[in-house]
């Protein structure tokens, strides 16, 4: 597999990146979803980004080295639909572009409130298994995301995403306040797609009639059940799901 390293392409095995895309080390990191060449809101992730590797006290390299890392690297490894994950630490900048499994079923979500194995997150670091080993024990169990409970039984996040929920007719996400990492998906809901922000506690779950697992790859992604009770996928549903994906831009970086 060839991925971006510094300044050129090399193959991943010479620079000690794993199969999965994760180098060793610590440092901050982005995940992109690509479609036919093109990024999803690249704009905003390296934001995202500028401001990680600030708050741990290093700089990124400038735009124009990033742009055409991505730029040669996606020639190189070409993808109908791709996970781009760029991956910044103090001297090194390493891009890798995968495949990405388009997820056509709509979720199965579990509700976790144990926070000692939900630590939350204010800051896209690596590395990141702490997080990954909690997608696989939903995984393995059936399902495929959790949502996260905090010490004040407040909903947060899932493993690896953010959600929506219709509560009373309103689409809602929850407050940053409550230990959420500032999803690139969740600030286009909000800024785009009219979707408040408010608390949102774990005994109003029950009150839940629909929702959305949103993130970079996902998108948005229906939700068919929370903790075993069935929720609706309906016209309001899938109307929401199209303004989202019509609202999230993808564009050239050539």
């Amino acid at each position: 597999m060839q991925i971006w390293l510094n300044e050129k392409l090399t193959d991943s095995a010479a620079a000690d990146v794993s199969i999965g895309g994760w180098p060793n080390g610590e440092g901050v990191f982005e995940t992109i979803r690509t479609q036919d060449g093109e990024v999803f809101e690249l704009g905003r992730h390296m934001r995202r980004a500028l401001e990680a590797a600030t708050a741990k006290g290093f700089a990124l390299p400038n735009e124009e080295v990033i742009r055409t890392g991505i730029h040669s690297l996606l020639a190189a490894e070409p993808q109908a639909i791709g996970r781009l994950r760029l991956l910044f630490s103090k001297g090194r900048f390493i891009a890798v572009h995968q495949r990405y499994e388009e997820i056509t079923q709509p979720a199965k979500l579990a509700v976790v409130a144990d926070s000692e194995i939900v630590e939350s997150i204010s800051l896209k670091t690596y590395p990141y298994e702490h997080r990954l080993i909690l997608l696989e024990r939903a995984q393995q169990s059936g399902l495929d995301e959790i949502i996260c409970i905090n010490e004040g039984g407040e909903v947060t996040e899932g493993a690896v995403s953010n959600f929506l929920f219709r509560i009373d007719g309103k689409w809602i996400t929850t407050p940053l306040s409550a230990g959420v990492l500032p999803g690139i998906q969740r600030g286009i809901v909000i800024e785009r797609c009219g979707v408040v922000v408010k608390q949102i506690l774990k005994s109003d779950l029950q009150r839940v009639d629909a929702a959305f697992v949103i993130s970079s790859l996902k998108i948005a992604l229906s939700v068919a059940s929370i903790a075993g009770r069935t929720l609706e996928i309906d016209e309001d549903c899938k109307a929401l799901a199209a303004n989202i994906w019509a609202n999230t831009h993808r564009h050239s970086v050539g």
